[in-house]
């Protein structure tokens, strides 16, 4: 007898269009435009935790069968989790594939032995953050060395506005300064800015000194110090990371002095190892 033949799995489709890999084959209009409804849906999550086909179809403007099959696309290939009650979450996948992209950061690897010297000059929490719309994105920390440190995830986001990488960010990056004041000025301490106003003189003030304080702006008792780390770009320097010294607020601001030189020597040394790279 004959044996059956083999059946290939059909891709997961969305609008009606498959998804998935076709070797040798030009993406058409519908592929695109079906790439492009997928990335929307994914948007509309990063500031709601769970939602429905209905809800995605009116944030994105498509039918709900559509925003249905993208869902379900998604899912199937693991970036999006159902629950049980009809609704959609991202799922762990997206997790792996943000780690492998922090992990494979050449700017990572170049920060790394950086950090760690102006810990040990230090002694305080060291960290690299880069810009993630109006949020810093913390890839890499290394804890302090006097005792009472500074706790929290490596892979976070603060908002830009209240903290010093931000701001150290923003004072040369317009994007990053455009996606700030867009966002808004959420206060979490009587010190935030809670204005344009009051941000845009801290970042002119930032711009003169060549480093960003925060003193207590995000939590009560905890302050940071950050330098930019400029690239070049087509109207001057810019802004794509900054290393920032954070711990208690007598240990860093009580010493800003020093933290700052300090600081602006190791984003300094960064920034000419980028350049360098940039070049070969």
């Amino acid at each position: 007898m004959a044996s059956q033949a083999h059946k290939t799995q059909s891709p997961p489709r969305v609008d009606g269009v498959a998804v998935g890999r076709r070797d040798n084959v030009s993406p058409s209009a519908g592929d695109l435009r079906s790439v492009n409804i997928a990335v929307q849906v994914l948007e509309c999550f990063l500031d709601s935790p769970e939602l429905g086909p209905s809800e995605i179809a009116r944030r994105i403007g498509v039918a709900k069968s559509t925003a249905h099959r993208a869902l379900a696309a998604l899912s199937a290939g693991g970036l999006l989790d159902r629950s049980s009650g009809g609704k959609y979450r991202l799922g762990l996948r997206l997790y792996d594939y943000g780690q492998l992209a922090i992990d494979r950061l050449y700017l990572r690897e170049l920060a790394l032995p950086i950090l760690a010297a102006l810990r040990d000059q230090i002694g305080e929490t060291v960290q690299l953050g880069i810009p993630a719309g109006a949020e810093v994105l913390y890839i890499d920390r290394l804890e302090g060395t006097n005792g009472l440190r500074f706790h929290s995830d490596a892979y976070r986001r603060v908002r830009a506005h209240s903290s010093s990488a931000g701001k150290a960010i923003a004072a040369w990056n317009p994007a990053v300064e455009a996606a700030v004041n867009a966002a808004g000025f959420p206060k979490h301490t009587m010190r935030t800015a809670g204005s344009r106003q009051t941000y845009l003189a801290k970042l002119e003030e930032v711009r003169k000194l060549g480093f960003a304080v925060s003193s207590e702006e995000f939590e009560v008792g905890l302050s940071s110090v950050a330098a930019p780390v400029l690239m070049r770009g087509p109207n001057g320097p810019v802004s794509v990371a900054a290393i920032s010294v954070a711990g208690p607020t007598a240990r860093v601001v009580g010493r800003t002095s020093t933290v700052s030189v300090r600081v602006v020597e190791a984003a300094n040394r960064l920034s000419r190892q980028l350049a360098k790279a940039q070049m070969s």
